[in-house]
């Protein structure tokens, strides 16, 4: 039971991440952080149209960030609240699934099976 709490705690993560479409949001905060990068080293611009262009980029990071991080958090901690309600409940254990999700073999499978889903989804995507 464990075993299958382990895989719906990890299938869960995944679907929060792509629901909230979480990778599509990290890129695109890298992307604005090399924009704010990119205006710093600029010697052509003023320190008043450098200051203007990162406070419009950072309201925009922070406003990522936010969301980065609550997405996160909820990713996690849905699928482990869900595994800890049902401990409560007497069903399967909470410490066992932890247990289950630290192995080195769930975690290679876990990596395999990803690869696998992640080419299949991105295969069908472009076809």
């Amino acid at each position: 039971m464990n075993l299958l709490f382990a895989m719906i705690v990890v299938v869960g993560f995944a679907a929060v991440l792509e629901l909230l479409n979480l990778p599509a949001r990290a890129r695109d905060a890298g992307q604005r952080s090399q924009d704010c990068l990119r205006v710093l080293q600029n010697d052509s611009l003023t320190d008043c149209e450098k200051e203007e262009a990162l406070q419009s980029q950072t309201k925009h990071l922070f406003r990522l960030l936010g969301i980065l991080a609550g997405g996160s958090l909820l990713a996690l901690g849905g699928p482990l609240g869900a595994v800890w309600g049902l401990n409560q409940l007497g069903v399967g254990t909470f410490s066992g699934v932890l247990g289950i999700l630290q192995r080195i073999d769930f975690l290679a499978g876990t990596v395999v099976a990803g690869t696998i889903a992640y080419a299949l989804v991105s295969r069908r995507r472009t076809s």
